[in-house]
């Protein structure tokens, strides 16, 4: 599922070499396996029956300098559903259970997110849940680099 939205959202000109290799890389099994045992993180899931349809995952010793604290050190690394489930509430719940476990693990309702600065949608929905932009930051991937939006609550 996370290379299915992935590759929806970033390959628009369609797949190639780097971006099969990036995503054969980035999303394993045994990556997932990992995250759901790393107690610095937090790997949340949203289902449809038996189905997975989105997921959420948290680091909490992901430092951002533009984040002002405690901000600064919880991450919502991706937040992702699959797009037949877009518009259905499936982010928005997913988001707040992310923010349910941010105040569980840390007594406080602050995290920090980066966003591809093209993803309007992604942008909106977060802008939309009361995040707002501190910075810039870039996604670099082989020679090019992708300029995204630091955003943080509060």
């Amino acid at each position: 599922m996370a290379i299915q939205v992935w590759l929806d959202t970033y390959a628009t000109d369609g797949v190639n070499d780097l971006l099969g290799r990036h995503v054969l890389d980035a999303f394993t099994p045994s990556g997932f396996a990992a995250l759901a045992q790393d107690q610095a993180a937090a790997l949340l899931v949203a289902q449809n029956g038996a189905h997975l349809v989105g997921y959420a995952l948290l680091r909490f010793d992901a430092a951002q300098p533009l984040a002002p604290a405690p901000a600064s050190h919880t991450k919502l690394c991706t937040l992702y559903v699959q797009e037949r489930f877009t518009r259905a509430g499936v982010g928005t719940a997913l988001l707040a259970q992310a923010r349910a476990t941010v105040r569980e693990r840390t007594g406080a309702d602050a995290v920090w997110l980066a966003v591809n600065t093209r993803n309007g949608r992604a942008c909106r929905f977060y802008e939309k849940h009361g995040f707002s932009i501190k910075g810039q930051t870039w996604f670099v991937l082989g020679e090019d680099r992708h300029e995204n939006h630091v955003l943080a609550l509060p």
